[in-house]
């Protein structure tokens, strides 16, 4: 079984095709950006006028010549002018640069996130089956931030310090040829170094990504799960557990710190050794007059700015390779399908509302296509019909259910709502008729009166009082401080299980649906709750169709017809009194559940 919380390819190697999927979310900004890379170009020649500044005041006035002392502390003030204007001009440009580029960033890191969490929403529930919440949150936040230096200065920076780079060995061969060569004799180790640490960079940052997105999925999962470790009395393993992670991580963290010490240490040994060499050459090339002083200091200042953006690059390769791993993993998930697919035309919609009937035509579904958990399923509900659906664990109820509302496709066969097939229908539309209301219940963080709405303000709060009536929630909702603007807390935690089920009937009631699909609906509730909502929902499925899944009795006699589902297929089907005549599967089940002890 393949573990949810492993990371995605990690030995992949570093693919340069993932910045041209990402233009479509840099192309709105592309004036700025082109700004901001005139900006650095400017500044690249700002640094080397500074040196040539440097140069003219050293071989011009202040060396000793025929002039008045006078006169070359004039020459020496409009060289210092000049250098403090060179100087003025790099530090607003570096201003600018610096703002425009953050402004840039955090614009397409804006798009980015937007997009994900968008793509997220659309994509198969399957999707989310496979990935665990805490690694999805981690590419929604530590993933797409992690893009913010790539985009705002990460590439920009890189392609200036090359120009750059190109720019400093031309001024040396122009000042001395020979003395440039000099200097590039440490180039090949600097390579071979760069070499060896972006194979061993690559592989480390990858690491950490991965271990800390998995870290990030455990901590979320341990966190949900908070009553049922305590239930169990597991904490020490699960702090057990999480220590192992977060070693992992410390780990991984320690040897991409590794990596680059000894990278940049060995660069900088490179440079003092030939800052020395330079030294001796460029020393003997003044005393033979084949180079001024003012020209060695020139050379040498321009040699510092060699060094720098060779650290930098190294540097840069640390954010790279962090942005990289994280762009690798976003654009895994903008590639993963949307579902259900963009349609070729647009769906089936109709104004007309009313008990809609439902089809189910020789359907075949399984979460693997090679094990089928529902198998050439077909049955009729007519408009206005309640039909329960009962049988075993496991036998695929659920599953039929969730076909209804289109949120997983069939492998075979045909869901149709009104004689159309739920994939021709235009998914709102449809979502608009079927209402569900789920055994998993979930409220979300804010107020009662969000929940029951789902945040939709176009339902006003007096429909929301009709149907807490309807549903028996009312009268609890009313003795909360604030009633309907009561706090709700993250998955509504200080709400019993039986409340949380009444405020969902609530919610499902509320948008005034044509079809009821309720899984388990009632499972959740005291008998006295119940019988109350039995009565209600009686008067609610007045003019509605319903699809029920049910164990209780209660719930599952007064339905119009019972299916018995069993290994994915539909072997029983009549209303109660018809099944037990039968003396088959159903009369079996209720016969089960009456000699349980109560």
């Amino acid at each position: 079984m393949t573990d949810p919380y492993l990371d995605d390819a990690q030995e992949r190697p570093v693919n340069l095709r993932h910045l041209r999927r990402l233009w479509p979310f840099v192309r709105p900004y592309r004036r700025a950006f082109m700004a901001c890379l005139l900006m650095l170009v400017l500044s690249l020649g700002l640094d080397l006028l500074g040196p040539k500044l440097m140069r003219l005041a050293i071989d011009g006035p202040m060396r000793p010549s025929s002039l008045l002392v006078g006169e070359r502390l004039w020459q020496l003030g409009w060289l210092g002018a000049g250098m403090l204007l060179v100087t003025a001009g790099g530090t607003t440009l570096g201003y600018l640069y610096g703002t425009l580029s953050a402004w840039n960033g955090q614009r397409v890191i804006r798009d980015v996130r937007a997009a994900l969490f968008a793509h997220l929403l659309a994509v198969s529930p399957s999707f989310h089956d496979r990935n665990p919440a805490g690694k999805l949150t981690t590419r929604v936040t530590a993933d797409v931030e992690n893009l913010n230096e790539l985009i705002a200065t990460g590439v920009l920076q890189s392609v200036f310090d090359l120009l750059k780079i190109a720019g400093v060995l031309t001024a040396l061969f122009w000042i001395n040829a020979p003395l440039a060569l000099f200097t590039l004799a440490s180039t090949p180790i600097v390579v071979v170094i760069s070499l060896l640490f972006r194979r061993n960079a690559q592989r480390a940052y990858r690491a950490v990504r991965g271990k800390l997105a998995l870290q990030n999925a455990y901590t979320a999962e341990a966190i949900g799960g908070m009553r049922a470790m305590r239930a169990f009395g597991r904490e020490a393993a699960v702090l057990a557990r999480y220590g192992e992670l977060n070693r992992d991580t410390t780990n991984a963290w320690l040897a991409t710190v590794l990596h680059f010490s000894v990278f940049f240490s060995l660069v900088d040994l490179a440079l003092r050794v030939t800052t020395i060499g330079m030294l001796w050459f460029g020393g003997k090339a003044v005393l033979a007059d084949e180079l001024s002083v003012g020209q060695f200091v020139q050379f040498w200042f321009y040699f510092a700015m060699l060094s720098a953006p060779i650290k930098e690059l190294g540097e840069k390769y640390n954010v790279l390779q962090a942005a990289f791993a994280s762009t690798e993993r976003i654009l895994q998930i903008l590639a993963e399908p949307l579902f259900p697919p963009p349609a070729a035309r647009p769906g089936h919609r109709t104004s007309a509302r009313g008990a809609a009937a439902i089809a189910f035509a020789d359907v075949t579904f399984g979460y693997d296509p090679q094990r089928p958990v529902l198998r050439q399923v077909s049955f009729d509900v007519a408009a206005g019909q309640t039909v329960a659906v009962v049988g075993p664990t496991g036998a695929g109820k659920t599953t039929l259910l969730s076909l209804v509302s289109r949120l997983r496709d069939v492998d075979a066969g045909a869901v149709r709502l009104d004689g159309v097939d739920v994939r021709d229908w235009d998914l709102q539309a449809l979502r608009a008729r079927v209402a569900v209301v789920s055994q998993d219940l979930f409220l979300f963080t804010g107020t009662v009166l969000d929940n029951v709405r789902l945040f939709d303000r176009h339902i006003q709060e007096d429909r929301v009082w009709h149907w807490l009536e309807v549903v028996g929630a009312a009268e609890f909702v009313r003795a909360l401080p604030g009633g309907l603007q009561a706090p709700v807390q993250e998955r509504g935690g200080t709400f019993s299980q039986g409340e949380r089920q009444l405020l969902s009937f609530a919610r499902a009631l509320v948008t005034e649906p044509d079809v009821l699909v309720l899984d388990e609906a009632t499972a959740s509730i005291d008998s006295r709750s119940e019988a109350r909502l039995q009565t209600a929902l009686r008067a609610a499925l007045r003019g509605r169709t319903a699809l029920v899944v049910a164990h209780r009795l209660s719930t599952v006699r007064s339905a119009d017809r019972i299916l018995v589902l069993e290994h994915g297929s539909i072997v029983e089907a009549g209303d109660h009194a018809q099944l037990l005549a039968q003396n088959g599967h159903y009369a079996r089940m209720l016969r089960s559940l009456q000699e349980q002890p109560t």
